[in-house]
């Protein structure tokens, strides 16, 4: 006999926002009747253009979804998030679009949150056709996501304590091209040990990460949280985390609650169609994404930022991701460029490699196989805070790995302090440094031609007065 036909009711829901407003959002809400098994949403809207921040004079808007637990601000029901990446999605008691939960369709008043990232000039109309598929509700709870706690990879420990990885790139569950499992197949490749999925203002990946149970790489749980005024990783988070962020207090609010649940955070690629971080008084992450990308791509204007904030005596880590949404097709941003290497002594985990990170014991490199660096100073590494030498000079231990040609600098908070060209692959430099009032030392390598170019640096060492 055929299937027996599924009952299907529609509804349609229009509005418009006239010209000079954007950057905001609004709140539609909708009630979804009893006995519900699928929710279909599309939308459209006049002048579409890309979400490119180079682009102006059309409209994007970006879209999501809460359920019936409500849409209030730090506590909503969240169910998904896909920008203007998709223009139709739908979730299902037993299945969903990637972005989206499937899970429960609890009757009720639910809410899709309209993101107005650009107006154009003729102001925007939007219409949004929702579908409601009665029939049988298959579960009555939310799928596992990956935690902190979660079977990970069962690396060995290495007995110098360093360990390479990817802390910044993307999945189809938000706006790149592939699955989790193909972006853990390729990180693998390149022989990283850890991995990071950070898809926008989502935790679907998490889902699907949970699912494809241990893998050969450590995977550290967490999302993008992408507002319109600056991008912020949070690692290990213990509960979602808003990203309708309208103002510096709701940017702050929503950090503090990532902190106060344990979760490890991160102010990203400051600079320029980074997007910049416009909350320039907001200084509550404990990182700052120094390096987002090839190094070309103006990070330089993110180490000033990152530097400014150690010149006015913040410890804020300095990490590097490579933003990568496109493993299938040719990209400027690829995977694992740049590197963050984390020492992680004992067996190496996801907390603990997150302990590593938190306590700044971290460098950055180009690539997976790019230089090496690290800095001590007697039993302190980078991250480390030392005592100020009575006498000004500091002992300091610089060790660098496969740079040859390549110009070591040593920086503190009042300038340059040193300059070094690396004339071997292994170099081992101890030395005392003059180090005045300068509020720390960190060490960085530049290419030998190419001076603007930065291929490794490190985490400061803190002189405590």
């Amino acid at each position: 006999m055929p299937d027996k036909p599924m009952k299907q009711r529609e509804l349609v829901i229009r509005g418009h926002v006239p010209p000079g407003r954007e950057k905001f959002y609004q709140d539609v809400p909708f009630d979804v009747p009893e006995g519900v098994s699928r929710i279909d949403i599309r939308y459209s809207y006049n002048d579409r253009i890309h979400s490119d921040p180079h682009l102006v004079g059309g409209n994007t808007v970006d879209i999501g979804l809460f359920d019936w637990r409500g849409a209030e601000f730090l506590k909503g029901g969240f169910r998904g998030w896909t920008g203007s990446a998709r223009d139709q999605f739908f979730v299902a008691t037993d299945d969903a679009t990637p972005g989206y939960l499937r899970g429960p369709l609890t009757a009720g008043t639910w809410h899709i949150p309209l993101g107005f990232y650009k107006v154009g000039p003729r102001g925007c109309d939007y219409e949004i056709t929702i579908t409601f598929t009665f029939g049988d509700q298959r579960v009555d709870d939310f799928p596992p996501m990956l935690r902190l706690d979660s079977p990970n990879a069962d690396l060995p420990a290495r007995e110098s304590g360093w360990y390479r990885g990817e802390l910044h790139c993307h999945t189809i569950h938000s706006d790149g091209d592939s699955t989790a499992a193909e972006v853990i197949q390729a990180a693998t490749a390149l022989g990283l040990d850890f991995l990071a999925i950070m898809d926008h203002n989502n935790i679907t990946h998490l889902v699907e990460l949970a699912e494809l149970g241990p893998q050969p790489i450590i995977l550290i749980p967490g999302y993008e949280v992408t507002t319109y005024k600056g991008h912020w990783n949070v690692w290990a988070p213990r509960e979602w985390i808003d990203f309708r962020v309208q103002s510096a207090d709701d940017m702050r609010r929503a950090i503090e609650f990532a902190i106060e649940g344990g979760a490890l955070t991160s102010c990203n690629h400051p600079r320029p169609f980074g997007p910049p971080w416009e909350y320039e008084d907001v200084n509550l992450s404990h990182c700052i994404e120094v390096w987002n990308g090839p190094w070309r791509l103006m990070n330089n204007v993110a180490l000033r930022f990152w530097e400014q904030r150690l010149q006015q005596g913040q410890r804020r880590v300095a990490v590097g991701g490579s933003d990568m949404h496109f493993l299938k097709t040719e990209h400027v941003a690829r995977l694992a460029t740049p590197t963050t290497w984390i020492y992680c002594p004992g067996t190496p985990t996801a907390a603990g490699l997150l302990d590593g990170l938190r306590a700044g014991h971290a460098f950055v490199s180009e690539g997976p196989d790019g230089p090496r660096l690290s800095l001590r100073s007697g039993e302190a590494m980078m991250g480390d805070v030392v005592s100020r030498p009575p006498d000004g000079q500091l002992p300091v231990e610089i060790g660098v790995t496969g740079a040859a040609g390549a110009v070591l600098e040593l920086w503190g908070s009042e300038g340059l302090l040193l300059q070094h060209r690396v004339a071997e692959d292994e170099l081992v430099l101890e030395m005392t440094l003059a180090v005045g009032a300068s509020l720390y030392v960190r060490a960085q390598l530049v290419d030998g031609e190419a001076r603007d170019q930065i291929r490794a640096l490190t985490n400061p060492i803190y002189l405590r007065s």
